[in-house]
């Protein structure tokens, strides 16, 4: 975890890097509201399922993303096809605190959700 508070004991925070190897990247669900912003360098692939479809979305430098409690979700490597997504020549707008790859700052915190829908 990179921050704490005592306002929000529940609150979580990563720094996570999606590898060579994530084509497809392992499946996440977490019970907490989780948002995502792309600090790195090169593009990342968001896969979800929901109401009964399969989404995606390629998060490039400086894009942030919520996701809902208990969605499943992957982080992946870009396949050929996305990679043809241009950052249309803009600067990374990460500036000097842009992490080499594909860098996802993950903060997670609680919301409405108790105990007992995630426990069954």
């Amino acid at each position: 975890p990179l921050a704490r508070t005592r306002h929000q004991p529940d609150l979580k925070t990563f720094d996570l890097e999606v590898l060579d190897s994530a084509r497809p990247g392992e499946a996440l669900r977490c019970g907490l509201h989780t948002f995502v912003y792309h600090f790195g360098s090169e593009l990342v692939e968001l896969t979800w399922e929901g109401r009964g479809r399969k989404h995606h979305a390629v998060l490039k430098p400086g894009d942030s993303a919520y996701i809902a409690p208990m969605v499943e979700h992957r982080f992946s490597v870009c396949a050929k096809s996305c990679s043809e997504i241009a950052t249309n020549g803009r600067a990374n707008p990460n500036g000097k605190a842009c992490g080499p790859g594909r860098r996802l700052f993950l903060v997670r915190i609680p919301g409405h959700l108790n105990g007992e829908p995630l426990a069954e």
